[in-house]
């Protein structure tokens, strides 16, 4: 079985180049990205077989849902109160230069397989990716490995289509419209099977939705609750508690974390800053190396440290940063179980 995490804000942009005469909710915090390393973490070594991790795959894409939808929306209230508005357009263009070149990577990597006859499908998925529909592919059964692990992609990239509007269109029921979502996409969850279940959009949401409502509420609570917080949810992972119980639970152990604010978790940001390529670049790791996990694990790193070196950074720190310096720009990493 494989593994999934998704939704995270990746690279250096987030961490220093923040205006700081922004509001409060858009300041660096580094116990994020720490946040986000442990959620990762849990993948690459549930991918790798490590003893006892048993449910890494839904605590960490259900973690990573929820902070992306709190760093998005955290992001988009940010500019409205600044500037009285949602600037779309410049949104959707920081994703993209955000997001393209270390996916263009794994797909150009995909590419390559596919033409020396090691993968098949590749073509399904590859177009699939680019268009960020990978998740209802496999709602059609259809096996596109080694981009399986886009699917949460996908996920994000069409929740990110309709909430600026909504954040525009209902700037003041915002809250009653995410909380009936989270309702409603509980509910579609609860009563859904396989496929859909799984990789839809509609059952995914809630735990989206609800980052979204603590950016909304921007609670401070107490830093043992944060810490508590992460200790269930290493408890979740390794218990294996069954698929209904384990979203919610992981849920409310991530909003615990990032509404406690545990600080010391920052000294794990070096690793979060990297989990949007350690994630794209585990998976297909995975299958080639399965066999060896160790091996996949080392190539997973060896990768996914050229990938943010050579993909990432030069466009965090060039192309990207007349845009950046005033925005978090958070970035999704993908997974498959």
């Amino acid at each position: 079985m494989t593994t999934t995490v998704a939704g995270v804000e990746a690279g250096r942009v987030n961490a220093r180049a923040i205006d700081e005469s922004a509001p409060e909710r858009s300041a660096y915090r580094p116990d994020l990205d720490g946040l986000r390393a442990i959620a990762v973490g849990l993948v690459l070594i549930t991918h790798a077989k490590w003893p006892w991790i048993n449910n890494g795959g839904d605590v960490g894409v259900t973690a990573f849902f929820v902070l992306s939808g709190f760093l998005i929306t955290s992001i988009l209230i940010s500019q409205q109160e600044r500037t009285g508005r949602v600037d779309v357009v410049a949104f959707y263009r920081r994703r993209i230069i955000r997001l393209a070149p270390a996916l263009l990577g794994l797909l150009g990597f995909t590419l390559v397989l596919g033409l020396l006859g090691l993968t098949t499908q590749w073509q399904i998925g590859i177009a699939s990716c680019l268009v960020y529909v990978s998740n209802w592919v496999q709602v059609a059964n259809i096996n596109i490995d080694p981009l399986g692990h886009t699917w949460s992609l996908a996920i994000e990239e069409q929740f990110y289509l309709l909430w600026p509007a909504a954040l525009i269109l209902f700037r003041g029921r915002i809250l009653t419209v995410a909380i009936v979502g989270i309702v409603a996409a509980s509910a579609l969850r609860i009563v859904a099977t396989g496929p859909v279940e799984y990789f839809s959009t509609v059952t995914r949401a809630d735990a989206i939705l609800v980052g979204c409502v603590i950016a909304l509420l921007r609670p401070h609570w107490h830093p043992t609750v944060a810490f508590a917080g992460l200790g269930a949810l290493v408890v979740i992972a390794l218990a294996n508690p069954v698929h209904d119980v384990a979203i919610p639970a992981t849920v409310v152990a991530t909003a615990a974390v990032i509404a406690g604010r545990w600080e010391p978790l920052g000294v794990l940001a070096p690793i979060g800053m990297r989990a949007y390529s350690l994630y794209l670049w585990n998976w297909p790791m995975a299958l080639l190396f399965g066999s060896l996990p160790v091996l996949a694990l080392l190539m997973t790193v060896l990768t996914a440290e050229i990938s943010y070196r050579l993909l990432e950074a030069p466009v965090i720190h060039r192309g990207g940063r007349r845009d950046a310096v005033r925005t978090v720009i958070p970035a999704p990493v993908g997974g498959r179980r």
